[in-house]
């Protein structure tokens, strides 16, 4: 168990991997360190020269293709890698010592070649039993520290290369050691040549010298691992965005398909047609898809040769400062450094956020059309409307419905059918229909009160272009054919939410308002939730329209309007445009997009008139006493509920 425990603690300084050239794949002969911190045996390099350019000034690292410069005898003049030196012998000795081999190792105090049973570490000597005994015979050896071989393989001792402890000569005076650190010229000298060639330099005491280095190396250290944090962080990022590309994409598919199959059904002899146009979109979105993909992948991939490089070079320092002495740290300073500058400079490679957007949109006369970023100003890029939507149309009142028996109850919400039939909600509960066929010959028709079962707390309604009745019933939206029988229900809120409009488009997707969570959720003709919007403000009232969400809100008095996504698209403060109104209710659009505006207040409400970007036209009905819910009739007729009436007004 003790040889094992020293073959760690030898091998845990440096791995076995970084004993061994990259060049030959033995262990290091003669290590010369290049600037980019790779060692290489010396024979090795000379060779590697020889190959590469051997009047060169320039040695390429066959590892990170970096560039060394030669100077004076070219690679025998690279700095030696004294650390890497005293591991291989440390680690071959200890390997010796502890496979079994320790009977070959012989005597070096002698010459007859005995076998060594010990260690002179003053000597540095293996020794056999006599000249062991020789060692404590003799009074100037006496005082050696001698250890068994028994010592050394069970991990008492550890053996260590006199390498370490060696001291740099002096180029010029080889009799002194290197003991001097000039600031000036930034290298080792001794003390004759601080006198000779630095006497005015900035001298330093090497300890001191060599602690100034070690800050400094351990700034960049820290600076480097930022980087490197950085771009580990960048890529757990990118996955994330590459997750939301291929879950897009996938939907994407899951749209195209699901329309693709409705059109199928409504028009078989177009079946062939679709599919065309359906292979054609799925392989422009294959495409474009695969194009992204390889983007991240190329991205990913460079960030995390980054990452590698980083740490490499990163445990190369390391191993260079844990293992290096004072006087190869300070020679090496500026290689250090400059290999970390570069380091702390690398920028990961990014990859916009559009590119993770992917979306389909469905068409009325072809398939649909592919959406590849977010179209959050999409209105802005639309054909102008006819002119009519930004001109100020006059209305007048055409006929108004009074007989409706509602006690202490008022009108509330309209919506209009196909057979030009209009549906009314009260504040309590109650529904009714009013037939506009006959208004010219029937003064006063009486409006009918529905009975539907099912409805008990019935606070919303809208019609579909199909004349589906949609009804807001308590927290369920629940959905009923001509003839008032239920076809689905679902409940779109979250928890104990509750629901306070209600609207649905052309395409017979489905929006639900929430004044207490001030959001919007948008479905599928089915119920299901496709997103949920943010809709600060929101309160009664809501329509949609080329697939956008206009609603108003009574408190701050805006008309507010978003996209399908959630964009805004503007918010108009409606203050100016009120006179002494108390606030808008009411909203619906016309055929054209042009956006009227119910305002509830003193003396009595009004119909403002706005353009589809929400720019005000003018107040296009006065007086009409108190509107709540307004809507188009399929004639182009305005109908507003007002109080226990409803006024049907028509452009002159």
């Amino acid at each position: 168990m003790a040889s094992n425990v020293t073959v760690k603690s030898v091998l845990e300084k440096i791995s076995v991997d970084h004993l061994e050239c990259s060049i030959c794949t033995n262990r290091f002969r003669q290590p010369k360190l290049l600037d980019c911190l790779h060692s290489f045996c010396l024979q090795c390099l000379q060779e590697l020269r020889q190959s590469q350019d051997p009047s060169g000034t320039k040695l390429t690292c066959p590892l990170c293709r970096s560039e060394t410069m030669l100077k004076g005898s070219g690679v025998a003049d690279l700095p030696n890698n004294f650390a890497f030196s005293a591991l291989v012998e440390e680690v071959t000795m200890q390997e010796k010592l502890l496979e079994g081999q320790g009977s070959e190792i012989k005597c070096q105090a002698c010459d007859e070649k005995n076998q060594a049973i010990s260690r002179c570490m003053d000597c540095d000597h293996f020794l056999c039993q006599e000249c062991q005994k020789a060692h404590g015979r003799m009074t100037l050896m006496k005082s050696h520290k001698i250890y068994t071989l028994a010592q050394l393989q069970s991990g008492q001792i550890v053996y260590k290369s006199k390498l370490r402890d060696e001291v740099p000569k002096c180029g010029k005076h080889p009799d002194q050691n290197l003991n001097v650190y000039c600031n000036s010229c930034e290298q080792v000298i001794c003390t004759t040549c601080s006198v000779l060639d630095h006497a005015k330099h900035s001298l330093t005491g090497l300890p001191e010298a060599a602690e100034k280095c070690k800050k400094k190396v351990t700034e960049m250290v820290q600076k480097s691992e930022s980087t490197k944090t950085e771009l580990i962080t960048t890529i757990k990022e990118m996955s994330k965005s590459r997750k939301d590309l291929d879950n897009m994409f996938a939907n994407t598919h899951k749209k195209i398909s699901e329309k693709a199959q409705q059109e199928i059904t409504k028009i078989q002899e177009e079946v062939a047609k679709i599919q065309k146009e359906e292979q054609k979109l799925k392989q422009e979105t294959d495409r474009i898809y695969k194009d992204r993909v390889r983007t991240f992948e190329a991205a990913q991939a460079n960030n995390r040769k980054e990452v590698t490089q980083t740490e490499h070079k990163l445990e190369e320092v390391k191993q260079l400062m844990n293992q290096a002495s004072c006087y190869e740290i300070l020679e090496l300073e500026q290689k250090l450094l400059h290999n970390l500058s570069e380091l702390t400079g690398k920028q990961p490679q990014q990859v916009p956020d559009k590119l993770s957007f992917m979306d389909f949109e469905e068409g009325k006369r072809s398939l649909g059309r592919l959406i590849l970023e977010e179209e959050t100003k999409a209105a802005e890029k639309q054909s102008p409307r006819p002119a009519r939507s930004c001109v100020k149309k006059k209305w007048e009142l055409k006929t108004e419905f009074k007989n409706f028996e509602l006690g202490n109850n008022t009108l509330r919400h309209v919506s209009a059918l196909s057979d030009n039939n209009i549906v009314l909600t009260t504040w309590i509960n109650a529904l009714f229909t009013v037939s506009l066929t006959n208004s010219q010959h029937t003064p006063h028709p009486i409006p009918q009160r529905l009975q539907i079962n099912g409805l008990t707390d019935l606070r919303c309604i809208a019609v579909s272009m199909d004349d589906k009745l949609l009804a807001l019933d308590g927290r369920v939206v629940k959905v009923f054919n001509k003839q008032h029988q239920l076809l689905h229900q679902f409940t779109p809120g979250r928890g104990y939410s509750q629901p306070t409009c209600l609207a649905v488009d052309d395409s017979n997707l489905i929006a639900v308002g929430y004044t207490g969570k001030k959001e919007i959720s948008l479905h599928n003709p089915d119920g299901s939730l496709i997103r949920r919007l943010p809709a600060p403000k929101i309160e009664d009232y809501l329509t949609m329209y080329n697939h956008r969400i206009i609603y108003t809100t009574d408190v701050t008095k805006r008309l507010v309007c978003v996209d399908y996504y959630g964009a805004s698209v503007f918010s108009v403060d409606m203050s100016s445009n009120m006179q002494g109104g108390w606030g808008p209710t009411g909203v619906c659009c016309d055929s054209d997009g042009s956006i009227y505006v119910a305002v509830f207040g003193l003396p009595t409400g009004d119909i403002l008139h706005y353009s589809p970007d929400g720019k005000y036209i003018g107040c296009v009905i006065k007086e009409c006493d108190y509107p709540r819910g307004i809507a188009f009739t399929s004639d182009g007729d305005l109908v507003v509920a007002v109080g226990q009436s409803v006024k049907v007004y028509h452009r002159v």
